[in-house]
């Protein structure tokens, strides 16, 4: 009996779920790799139109799957939790920065890590740049000035960071992240010369631009950012941009480091998905 190319679709798009859906409903096929795109094989005409289809009303999100029967048919290691080096680490070392902030009575070592560093002259300081010392070009990213604060940065990287790295590998989160935090600390050092900053809000902001434009670009719901999502993060950008923040009290924000970060997000998120699809 002869195949029937029931579906093309480009790579990224993980058909797992789909396939395990196909299965259930008793349509045999197979699927396939080749220049760049996944092609669905059925062995019937009325098959290949019952592929179509579910997949349409899926990319619509009218496609309702069975949890618990996923859960069931998907093998054992896949209930695991998943070992994410690069977002387990950017997590620890933000919460050694937190802890080197909050004990800097005790410990200096927060001066080792700012993007300019004290420098007495006399008995007058001044703060500059040491390019021989360039981990301070990344280490702001770890400091957190308070508790609300590392947990919001480290819920939004665990999520953004985890989809990135589970998706793509941990070598695309880090170097992605590493270009969007140096990135988004020399924004900021630009824009307050000689200031004290921190924390991932930048690279956040950042991975949120990349997963967004990836998803769009690549038709990937697992890095597929939901609309309502993206415009309250828009929007909290934009209200921290006018001083909503100092005027009630909550402390000034690194804006040129979350505008700058979001840019260069959407940059590698769309120059990855394009050398991707070629």
């Amino acid at each position: 009996m002869s195949e029937i190319r029931a579906l093309e679709v480009p790579l990224g798009e993980d058909l797992r779920e789909l396939s395990l859906h196909w299965w259930q409903q008793g349509i045999a096929h197979r699927i396939s790799e080749q220049a760049g795109l996944q092609t669905v094989w059925v062995g019937s005409e009325p098959d290949a139109e019952r592929v179509r289809d579910s997949h349409q009303r899926w990319r619509a999100q009218q496609l309702q799957l069975k949890p618990l029967d996923l859960w069931i048919e998907m093998p054992k290691q896949s209930r695991r939790l998943p070992w994410l080096p690069v977002t387990f680490g950017g997590i620890a070392l933000s919460v050694i920065g937190y802890l080197v902030v909050l004990f800097q009575s005790q410990f200096r070592w927060i001066d080792q890590l700012t993007f300019f560093s004290p420098w007495w002259t006399g008995h007058e300081m001044v703060v500059v740049f040491r390019p021989v010392e360039l981990w301070r070009l990344l280490t702001p990213v770890f400091l957190h000035f308070s508790l609300l604060h590392i947990v919001f940065n480290m819920l939004w990287y665990w999520d953004l960071g985890g989809r990135i790295e589970r998706q793509q590998g941990s070598w695309r989160l880090l170097w992605v992240a590493v270009v969007i935090g140096v990135g988004s600390n020399i924004a900021q050092a630009i824009h307050t010369p000689g200031g004290t900053f921190g924390g991932m809000s930048g690279v956040i902001y950042g991975l949120l631009g990349y997963c967004w434009l990836w998803g769009r670009l690549r038709h990937s719901r697992e890095l597929a950012i939901p609309k309502p999502v993206m415009i309250m993060m828009l929007a909290f950008l934009l209200i921290c941009m006018v001083g909503f923040t100092e005027l009630v009290g909550l402390g000034a924000v690194a804006n040129a480091a979350h505008l700058v970060g979001l840019l260069l997000g959407l940059l590698l998120g769309g120059l990855t998905a394009l050398l991707a699809r070629r």
